[in-house]
């Protein structure tokens, strides 16, 4: 594990010590992706059983040695602010000698690792009840989804994850993505109840349909929302989730359809859970675009899997006849000696799929376009771009009518070129006043850069 500082430790010395203390009902996510709509799923399924009123959701990205402290203590990160910070330094040592309350009845908690040791410690601060594991390699691809520069393998990353596995006692509950093969092999690694989600055979959520459902208009089929058809003991549920596309919905839907069954709840779930899921910024979401268009706005980061499952979604898409379907990709970072390699397997990707249009940009580029060449797409279906604002400037004015276009980059930082795809979705978006509500990285720090 990671150095952690002196306040750090202090923090997680009193988030566990409130913990044990006051004993709430833990209910931790982890995964290589998923982790924060898994997170907004389960959310919704409590919530729909009327479980919200006494329960705490990991705000933002806090799923690390000062983030989940900070959910514990019910507190903001106080980021560089002096006052900030002693307010959390009293409020930490009210806490502490039992002046005050923290713990709601329940958690769901995010659980993060950048390090070995990370979840061990983790859970060492707050120990799960139930623990979720979302993918560690998604979609069957056995590609790494997030870069492995702390870890020496995706088995070493898998090992990682399980950790949180072996912190639930007997008497607690596992929920394990069945769909793949490291997370299901972790049902050996417990002695808790373990339930499973997926599409595959034998799952006790088994994922059984998923479609993006679009409207009829004038030019053509617009997605709107996404139908998922789960099968759990032999009962059927369809649920329809407006304003969203995407198997990563799906399977976070299934992991809190296990954990209701898990805490027994009977809330009514395909009535309910839609009108309390919350879609996230910048993650699997419909937005309308200019000129009668759809955006599939997938900007809040990318991996290689996570690139390759967006793009089969823009292609599952039923659509009329001269409608189009574009991807507008950016680098993928910190993936390392295989950056090259990658890059081009997901412009292959594109080319197989048959996308009527690429405007790629970033390093990599040039090795998506290349991918893409040689596996379907013509020169004129192809434009490289240097950054992201020329992309967004340009699918302006090639988009029509009609059109279907997804984004989709790592985040990078303030002034790295070729990410950062929210700009894209930014200029093409139909209400750019509720770029602030509907898209991530808004903030002053970022949008003057």
């Amino acid at each position: 594990m990671a150095n952690i500082t002196l306040l750090h430790r202090w923090l997680g010395q009193t988030a566990r010590i409130a913990v044990k203390r006051e004993r709430p009902f833990v209910i931790a996510i982890t995964g290589a992706v998923g982790k924060s709509t898994t997170r907004q799923a389960c959310a919704a399924i409590l919530e729909a059983d009327g479980k919200g009123a006494d329960m705490r959701v990991s705000q933002k990205n806090y799923n690390n040695e000062l983030g989940v402290p900070l959910t514990v203590l019910d507190m903001a990160s106080p980021g560089r602010s002096i006052l900030a910070w002693l307010h959390l330094l009293i409020r930490s040592l009210s806490v502490r000698v039992g002046l005050v309350r923290t713990c709601p009845k329940i958690f769901v908690m995010e659980m993060g690792a950048d390090h070995p040791g990370d979840i061990a410690y983790l859970t060492g601060l707050v120990p799960p009840d139930v623990a979720i594991i979302t993918a560690v390699t998604p979609e069957a691809t056995d590609v790494a989804p997030v870069h492995l520069e702390n870890y020496s393998s995706i088995d070493a990353l898998a090992e990682e994850k399980a950790a949180l596995v072996k912190a639930v006692n007997k008497n607690g509950t596992v929920i394990l993505n069945a769909d793949d093969k490291r997370v299901f092999s972790m049902r050996h690694l417990t002695n808790a109840h373990v339930l499973t989600f997926g599409e595959a055979d034998g799952s006790v959520v088994r994922i059984v349909g998923k479609r993006i459902l679009t409207n009829t208009e004038e030019h053509g089929n617009m997605p709107v929302s996404l139908c998922v058809t789960f099968e759990t003991y032999a009962h059927r549920e369809t649920l329809t989730i407006p304003g969203v596309f995407g198997s990563p919905v799906a399977y976070a839907l299934g992991a809190a359809i296990a954990l209701g069954a898990a805490m027994d709840v009977h809330g009514s779930v395909d009535n309910e859970l839609p009108n309390y899921f919350k879609p996230m910024r910048g993650r699997t979401r419909i937005i309308p675009g200019i000129k009668q268009t759809t955006l599939f706005d997938d900007t809040y980061n990318s991996s290689p899997a996570a690139v390759l499952s967006a793009l089969r979604d823009l292609a599952s898409v039923e659509t009329k006849p001269g409608q189009r379907k574009i991807a507008c990709l950016g680098e993928m970072r910190e993936l390392g000696e295989d950056s090259k390699k990658l890059h081009r397997m997901v412009g292959a990707e594109a080319g197989r799929l048959g996308l009527d249009f690429l405007a790629v940009s970033g390093i990599f580029a040039h090795a998506m376009a290349e991918g893409a060449l040689a596996n379907g797409l013509s020169e004129g279906q192809i434009r490289v771009f240097d950054d992201t604002p020329e992309a967004g400037r340009f699918l302006q004015d090639y988009i029509h009518p009609g059109d279907i276009v997804l984004a989709k980059a790592s985040q990078g930082t303030l002034m790295t070129t070729g990410v950062r795809m929210e700009r894209v979705i930014k200029e093409l978006m139909a209400e750019p006043l509720r770029a602030e509500e509907l898209l991530v990285r808004q903030e002053l720090a970022w949008t003057r850069k």
